[in-house]
């Protein structure tokens, strides 16, 4: 199974009997049995008949729906989220307010130290940039979280961390792009647009992932409550930014999957064209399925699988950690 992206501006999604079609004009670009798709992601002026939406749903298939940048907008799912029990013992822990920050301790931690593996497995054989005095002062400040004792200053840990990792990321590019630091809404450079929608493309699986199992979405132990925002996917997010979207980018560049080429400067500011986006989605795609031992999309849902597990029976959580795949030999 795998997810589509269409973006063919002005093309039509439909249904064939059990099969999705996508059309435009005259002209069929894609056919393939509703069955084997897992998800559907829809960017800009792409229209979807209601047969086909419905079909869709009944596979359990979730549609998404995204500006034509990439911007996500939201999505139509079928009706899964059935365990009531698992809600209620999420609330209860919501308000365990002592248990609850140690959950967001250990998402933090596990955060920077994804973020301090992947610095240090990078060649770094033949760059002069001094990386192990940022990473020095990132194992300092992960040593000063278990003294943190609120979510604000939780979240000063890792912010202090990411400002020092993007500063080491950026060095590890050996391609046509250069990367100064974060930026975002909207990106200015090449590679903050390919992290941006790479974030963009993960949150999306997380959420798919959590409501499967039924997850009350907004409510989060890191990322605070917040009106519309679906904190619990952002705090499951973390433990996948680095081993899925950074690296993936990382490796993008360095091997010329994506260029120069693949970018317009619009009004809009710099966006990836159409042959760049296909290469994007393909690439990615590619990414997340992996080998035949492993994939990024099993894990993510072996990951929520999981946290519902540690709550229902009031265990530990453990995030995903980058290190334990390298030495499985799995990535």
């Amino acid at each position: 199974m795998s997810v589509l992206y269409i973006k063919e501006q002005g093309s039509y999604i439909q249904k064939r009997g059990e099969r999705l079609a996508v059309t435009k004009g005259n002209l069929t670009l894609l056919e393939t049995p509703a069955e084997q798709v897992e998800n559907l992601a829809v960017f800009g002026n792409v229209q979807i008949t209601t047969q086909a939406l419905q079909m869709l749903l009944s596979y359990g298939v979730s549609v998404n729906f995204f500006s034509f940048s990439g911007k996500y907008i939201g999505q139509a799912a079928a009706d899964t989220s059935k365990n009531i029990f698992l809600r209620f013992a999420q609330y209860e822990l919501y308000h365990q307010t002592t248990r609850r920050l140690e959950i967001a301790k250990q998402i933090v931690r596990n955060k920077i130290k994804n973020q301090i593996y992947l610095i240090r497995q990078h060649r770094w054989e033949n760059s002069f940039y001094n990386w192990k005095q940022d990473v020095n002062q990132m194992e300092r400040l992960l040593e000063a979280l278990p003294e943190k004792e609120t979510p604000n200053e939780v979240l000063g840990i890792e912010g202090m961390c990411s400002n020092l990792y993007f500063s080491v990321f950026g060095n590890m590019f050996h391609c046509d792009f250069h990367f100064d630091g974060r930026n975002r809404r909207p990106p200015k450079d090449p590679i903050n647009v390919l992290i941006s929608l790479g974030y963009t493309f993960l949150t999306k699986e997380v959420s798919a992932a959590l409501d499967a199992e039924s997850f009350e979405m907004y409510l989060g132990f890191l990322h605070g409550i917040r009106y519309g925002r679906k904190s619990l996917s952002l705090d499951m997010v973390e433990e996948f930014r680095q081993p899925v979207v950074d690296r993936f980018v990382i490796n993008a560049c360095n091997k010329r999957m994506i260029n120069q080429f693949d970018f317009d400067l619009t009004e809009e500011g710099i966006l990836l064209n159409e042959e760049g986006f296909k290469k994007f989605c393909r690439e990615f795609e590619r990414w997340m399925t992996g080998g035949k031992d492993w994939n990024y999309r099993s894990l993510i849902k072996r990951q929520a699988a999981r946290l519902k597990q540690a709550i229902l029976e009031k265990e530990v959580y453990e995030p995903f950690y980058l290190g334990e795949t390298y030495v499985s030999g799995k990535l």
